[in-house]
Order: structure tokens, then sequence, then C-alpha cells
């Protein structure tokens, strides 16, 4: 997705120095050991313990990178939240539209996109969902908090609380576009067809469109 010249998104990340890519190849590490784990056995018959002794990490170190095991598994996810929250700092309020959001997710989607591990990770989190009822509940809840904090943010950034009705209708827009276009993609993958993340994506926020104007 190409970002619209009136759209303005965070400056380039300056590159994490080594004690941030060591911290964040650990998390990728006990990321993979939990989603191995809650394959094999489901992730309310998985312990913290039993992933970080796979992971080859303490379980303090867990804690230091993840609060619950849940959150060890959906930690792709993390991604989606840091960076719209950067560019809500980044940007005037005049600049909050469905539209910018949509680029942020939109350009968040790319990079996930041609990342296979990161790929993988996505289908896989998918899969559990739809077979592992307690991880399902965890991610509802999860993203539940994420979306009220994140309404909660863009609320300030428009003017306060009588401004929080937009704010809400916002976030929770931009969020089911991507849920429904990650959700479309991973089932067409999983039928055995041919599917491009970042071209879905794009249709369901025309799709979105559509619907509003309808």
């Amino acid at each position: 997705m190409t970002t619209h010249d009136s759209i303005k998104v965070p400056a380039a990340k300056r590159a994490p120095d080594l004690r941030e890519r060591r911290r964040q190849e650990t998390r990728l590490e006990i990321s993979r050991a939990a989603l191995e784990l809650f394959e094999l056995h489901g992730s309310s018959a998985t312990t913290v313990d039993e992933i970080a002794r796979r992971a080859g990490v303490s379980p303090s170190t867990f804690f230091r990178c993840f609060a619950t095991k849940e959150d060890s598994a959906l930690s792709v996810e993390v991604e989606f939240e840091t960076e719209i929250v950067e560019w809500l700092d980044a940007i005037p309020a005049d600049d909050v539209t469905l539209t910018g959001m949509q680029e942020i997710y939109g350009n968040i989607i790319e990079r996930l996109e041609a990342s296979p591990d990161r790929r993988d990770r996505i289908l896989r989190v998918r899969r559990l969902l739809a077979s592992d009822p307690h991880l399902c509940a965890s991610s509802f809840a999860t993203e539940s908090m994420a979306l009220i904090q994140l309404t909660d943010r863009v609320a300030i950034k428009l003017g306060g609380e009588n401004a929080r009705p937009y704010a809400r209708l916002l976030v929770e827009s931009a969020a089911m576009t991507t849920r429904i276009a990650v959700d479309t993609w991973a089932e067409r993958l999983d039928n055995g067809a041919e599917a491009d993340l970042a071209q879905i994506y794009r249709s369901t926020c025309e799709d979105l469109r559509r619907a509003a104007a309808s």
C-alpha cells in the first residue's frame, strides 16, 4: 500500500542496539516455544516453566518479556498497537482519520507479509484461535483491552471525553478491517488458494467504504 502524501507517518526508527536486538531475539524464541507447545498440548495444559525450558530461558526471563503465557503466543500483534501509538504521537489532531489509521495498518501488514517467519506465526496463531477456546478467549480479552486503551489515546488527541464516540468508531473500524482481512487471508491459504494479504486488506478497506456509503 502506498502512503498518501497527506498522511504523515513516523520517521524511520533508529536501529536497535545490541541489547535490544538480544531482547527481541529472546522474545522471538519464547514466542516460538509457546506456539509449539500450544499446538502440541493446548494453551491450558502448558505452563510458563515448560515454555521457558523449551526456549532455553529462565521463568524470570520469560516474565521480563511477557506478562502471561498467552501473551507470548500472541506477541506478533503487539507491533500493530505500538506503531499506531507512535503515529498518534507524531501527528496533529486534524490528521487522525480513518484513512490515516488504515494506511498505518496497511504499512504494517506489508512488512509482516514480507517476513516469512511472521507470516508463519500469524497463520499458526489463527489456527490455534480456531481450535483452542482458552487462547481464543485470552486473545479476545487482550484485543478488547488494547482497543479501549487506543480509543482513550485517540479521544485525548481529538479533544477529550466528548470525542470518545468518534474515537471509538475510528479505532474499532480500523481494527475490524484488519481482522477481517487477516482472517480472509488465512482462510484462503488454509483452503489451498493463493492469497496476497496486502491486496486483501486493500479490498477490505474498499468494502468498508462501500458499506459506509450505502
